[in-house]
């Protein structure tokens, strides 16, 4: 069918002037086009951003000047989660695989500055007048830059794009395709989609309320939490996409001042009650602009709004109400839908007609501009994955990046969450992915909630028994490695084994102790004269005839008997014999995943402790000699040595892992582990500029004595408390959301995973037996074992606990059995 009329594009072309890409109008205004981010994170809780963005608006006006316009577009549109991830690795696969063709929304914001020439004047070409608009150009991003924004000048090839997408409204694919575009004054059709816009203010009678704040707040959300006032842009049902068309003129104020004078003398000379209040208009906004130094401009705000044909007018009428709740009855009118659709394309502002602008203060015009912005990946090499409140992927870098920008200065991480909060849950997640980033992974654990994801990647699960304890030879060293840190760890070690977790050393005993080792290694890279061998059994016959020689010669107290005494049973012969004097096993050294499990000693006063601190030593033997990232993991296993005397020990850990590419992370799930503990404060948390914290409601009543500890401030103590809390969970899978803090600022996200790396992770122990009837079936890869534990569950037409009951019963896989639906 023959069109009825053809499209005129408003632009004759582009130019570049001093590295800025101008476009030009067929009448002769100019543009230049900005992509920009919006700087108000949604749901970021910080009030001072929503402040800041009304502020920069404000400062862009001022800057631009009399004949200037700026034009911001925000485009909200619904896309489809199609990220395709290049990772070979079996549950990398299915986890992108997992949420493509997931609908969420978008953000793409330009800010447009356009010149305007004189009406009625033929257009000519001014070099000053290009240069002065350039530099305005170039000071506005230098601006918004300093604030913390993200904007780039858009260049000939996206000024195109853009264009294109803006005929076609298009802005959710890569892909565009153009359609005919019918037009009345229901709207404009697009092939099968309708579009109708809505002026939001009716010039003729401005029903707006009497004050506009710059942010809302939701009660609803958290304690005044901060929002964006036309935030219900995102919930508008049936919507494709939403144009926010905001548009300010900046006029000549001179002769503004003299239009509106003469029209203050036309009232005047007709008394009437309506031509007396515009009077007192006109005379509050003369007092305005006269002592705070403002502007008086016009501005225009449009929403077009994109739907299919039976859904337009729902989604209308939601605009329609939410503007109404917010005190702004929109225009009526809409015979002029082609003018503000022409109208709303970046660069074309100047085509809004006198009856479509209102005359407003500038300070006034910038509360109705749009501030937020949704979360997005961090440009980063070194990304983890978690989701976004919508339950789209987005990657964070916990490593690399806030070093590189000073936002960290160590890798340490502190994890807390009470039980069911999903803590180890959160915890195999992040395992999963570091170890697919090329870190070695060491776990202390003391619940087996690791057990799925080191099978899975063929990991040595390591139990601690009686007839086969975890050893190391700790006095094992290199003359390299006699220094003073060494020796403080030995003798913290030498310290715990004698006095006992809660014990106290006196200043002779450790002045003492201090001799004795020193002493013992320099006999052995001396002379040799009593120790030939470095381990525990040496290092005991020689600590026993050293102290004896000094309580002899300097006469003070020590008892050589209950040291004697208690320090025999890690000797030869003795109870524990080979824990202290077997050499690590060397094969752990290459091991990249390594899980201690040692819940079967921890009600042992003295073995526990112990081994926990072996363990970290053979962490502290990998982060020195190997040249990857390194992480340990100490989960319930801290508490053994959270005390004043290994104090000292794990802060040494913390201090020196940051200098070998490595993290130590603690996870615990206690509010009384973290209130007063002062080697937690002092050691742990105070080296730890990473914290992660899981739903956090449990503790809403002493949270003040957590926020002063971890110096969580009242914008950060507001997100936290959304953890869980949202109407976020339609069209998602099971989650649970998790607070992640990198130095002083932090962010929620969701952990949502498919159904093959639950059952990697979950520590529900029918669901963990169940899948190692499966794997001990199918054998290697694992993979294999989940692929028919899924499948088979999903043809069962039974619920998870019902299939697992039924395997565990039988004992072997479901494809062997009959079951009756």
């Amino acid at each position: 069918m023959k069109a009825k009329a053809v499209f005129e594009a408003p632009f004759i072309g582009v130019s570049e002037y001093e590295g800025i890409t101008l476009l030009y109008s067929e009448n002769g205004n100019f543009s230049a086009i900005l992509a920009f981010e919006n700087l108000a994170l949604q749901l970021g809780a910080d009030p001072e951003r929503y402040k800041d963005a009304q502020e920069l608006f404000g400062h862009i006006i001022k800057l631009i000047g009399a004949d200037h316009i700026l034009q911001k577009t925000d485009i909200l549109c619904r896309k489809e989660y199609n990220y395709s991830n290049n990772s070979t690795e079996y549950l990398d696969k299915k986890y992108f695989s997992y949420f493509k063709g997931r609908k969420y929304a978008s953000v793409i914001t330009y800010l447009t500055i356009s010149k305007e020439t004189k009406k009625g004047r033929v257009f000519s070409y001014t070099e000053n007048e290009l240069k002065e608009f350039t530099g305005k150009i170039k000071k506005i991003a230098d601006t918004i830059a300093n604030k913390g924004g993200n904007v780039h000048l858009l260049d000939e090839q996206g000024i195109t794009d853009l264009h294109r997408r803006f005929m076609a409204f298009e802005f959710n694919r890569e892909a565009i395709s153009f359609n005919n575009i019918s037009c009345d004054s229901s709207g404009l059709e697009f092939g099968e989609k309708q579009m109708q816009i809505v002026s939001m203010i009716d010039i003729d009678e401005l029903n707006l309320p009497n004050s506009f704040p710059t942010y809302k707040t939701e009660k609803n959300v958290g304690n005044n939490f901060p929002s964006d006032n036309f935030s219900f842009f995102f919930n508008c049902p049936g919507a494709d996409t939403i144009l926010f068309n905001q548009v300010v003129f900046v006029p000549d104020q001179i002769k503004l001042k003299r239009e509106l004078e003469l029209k203050k003398k036309r009232h005047s000379s007709m008394p009437d009650p309506s031509n007396q209040l515009s009077i007192q208009d006109i005379d509050a906004m003369f007092i305005e602009i006269a002592g705070d130094n403002e502007l008086l401009v016009y501005s225009h705000f449009s929403v077009l709004v994109y739907a299919d044909k039976d859904k337009i007018n729902k989604a209308v009428n939601f605009i329609d109400s939410s503007l109404f709740g917010m005190g702004i009855i929109p225009g009526k009118n809409t015979y002029n839908q082609m003018e503000l659709f022409r109208a709303a394309i970046p660069g074309n502002a100047p085509e809004i007609k006198p009856y479509d602008r209102f005359l407003t203060s500038r300070p006034a015009s910038v509360c109705f501009f749009f501030k937020e912005t949704l979360p997005i990946s961090e440009k980063s090499n070194y990304l983890l994955y978690f989701t976004d409140r919508q339950g789209i992927p987005i990657g964070i870098d916990t490593w690399q990046l806030p070093m590189e920008t000073n936002r960290i200065s160590n890798r340490n991480k502190f994890i807390l969450g009470p039980s069911g909060s999903g803590k180890s849950f959160f915890t195999n997640a992040y395992v999963k992915q570091i170890y697919n980033l090329g870190h070695d992974v060491i776990i202390v654990d003391t619940g087996h909630s690791y057990l799925g994801t080191c099978k899975y990647f063929g990991g040595k699960y390591i139990t601690y028994r009686e007839d086969q304890p975890i050893t190391m030879n700790p006095f094992k060293i290199e003359e390299l490695e006699n220094n003073e840190e060494k020796r403080q760890i030995l003798k913290s070690l030498i310290s715990l084994i004698w006095k006992g977790v809660d014990g106290v050393v006196s200043q002779v005993e450790d002045t003492v102790l201090n001799d004795c080792i020193s002493a013992y290694f320099a006999d052995y890279f001396g002379a040799r004269e009593f120790v030939q061998i470095l381990k525990f059994d040496s290092f005991y016959e020689f600590a026993l005839l050293r102290i004896e020689k000094i309580i002899q010669k300097e006469q003070v107290p020590f008892d050589l008997n209950e040291f004697k005494y208690i320090l025999k049973k890690f000797y030869r012969g003795g109870e524990y014999e080979k824990i202290l004097n077997d050499d690590f096993d060397s094969t752990l050294f290459n091991e990249r995943f390594i899980v201690f499990e040692i819940d079967s000693i921890k009600e042992h006063k003295l073995l526990f402790p112990i081994t926990t601190m072996i363990i970290m030593d053979v962490f502290i033997q990998k982060m020195r000699y190997k040249k990857n990232n390194k992480t340990l993991i100490i989960e319930e296993a801290w508490k053994a040595i959270a005390s004043p005397m290994m104090a000292g020990y794990i802060l040494y850990l913390y201090k020196t892992v940051r200098k070998f590419d490595g993290e130590a992370i603690v996870v615990t799930q206690e509010l009384g582990d973290i209130v007063g503990n002062a080697v937690i404060k002092d050691s742990i948390i105070a080296n730890s500029d990473t914290i992660c914290l899981l739903d956090q409601s449990k503790f809403r009543d002493r949270y003040t004595e957590i926020s002063e500890l971890l110096s969580i401030n009242e914008i950060e103590r507001n997100k936290i408390f959304t953890i869980n809390q949202l109407n976020n969970k339609d069209g998602r899978g099971r989650f649970k959301e998790v607070y992640i803090r990198r130095g002083h600022v932090g962010e929620v996200y969701g952990i949502e995973v498919p159904f093959e790396e639950y059952l990697t992770y979950t520590t529900a122990r029918h669901e963990r037996q169940s899948l190692e009837i499966y794997l001990e079936y199918y054998g290697l890869p694992y993979e294999i074992a989940i692929e028919n534990m899924v499948a088979d569950l999903r043809s069962s037409n039974m619920s998870m606990l019902d299939f697992c009951n039924s395997i565990n019963k039988n004992q072997t896989v479901f494809s062997l059995q009959k079951f009756s639906s």
